[in-house]
């Protein structure tokens, strides 16, 4: 697996793999730990064979095609401290993935005295994608950005919101408050796409933009 890893901004860490498949499968299982829409994978241990099977009728494919449908990755420092201890040294990336988390962990430990921190992955020719992860990781380690972020989305009117929560659902992400609040500033901080680019929802994006840029610049 060729790519680096590096901290972007204060707490968030980037790892850069330009090939599609090996980034895909560098963080599926990780991903998936962390916020699979399925309880049975959510927080739990299991096989590549059991994802790579109900992956694939899940959404009716013919095969597995997680590397195809998935660009971007994003881990909270705890989920990820779980799933290295329970995929432990079961496969080439589950070891990269360890190597990753020891290194990350030790570097915010050493820096910031404290053990929080925020995993990404993307290529670097993909910086729409880069962006969105981005905006999950200020979400997490950052207050100020994610009150402002916070006090954007509850001007959204509840219908509005409900057709957000409604689209990011079926995309496959998970029926959770949370995750669909940062899922939902990270797309219109950084891109509406697969059906959110309706003109009732793009009206609000532009603020979500300002705000993202005024803390990346």
């Amino acid at each position: 697996v060729k790519g680096e890893v590096k901290e972007i901004f204060p707490k968030i860490f980037c790892v850069t793999v330009d090939d599609n498949y090996d980034r895909a499968m560098l963080f599926c299982r990780y991903q998936e730990f962390y916020e699979s829409p399925t309880k049975k994978f959510r927080g739990k241990y299991f096989s590549w064979a059991e994802y790579m099977r109900h992956y694939k009728d899940f959404w009716k494919k013919d095969t597995f095609t997680y590397p195809i449908d998935w660009s971007g990755y994003n881990i909270p420092s705890k989920s990820l401290e779980k799933s290295v201890d329970a995929f432990r040294a079961e496969s080439e990336y589950d070891l990269i993935m360890f190597d990753i988390w020891v290194h990350c962990f030790e570097l915010t430990s050493e820096i910031y005295n404290e053990h929080d921190f925020y995993l990404i992955g993307a290529s670097s020719k993909d910086l729409r994608t880069m962006d969105h992860e981005i905006a999950h990781g200020l979400y997490f380690t950052n207050k100020d950005y994610r009150l402002k972020m916070n006090v954007l989305l509850v001007s959204i009117p509840k219908k509005t919101m409900d057709k957000i929560d409604k689209k990011l659902i079926k995309m496959g992400y998970v029926n959770d408050r949370k995750i669909l609040d940062d899922e939902a500033q990270a797309f219109l901080s950084t891109g509406l796409y697969n059906g959110l680019q309706i003109k009732e929802i793009k009206k609000y994006e532009k603020s979500f933009i300002k705000i993202f840029k005024e803390f990346t610049k």
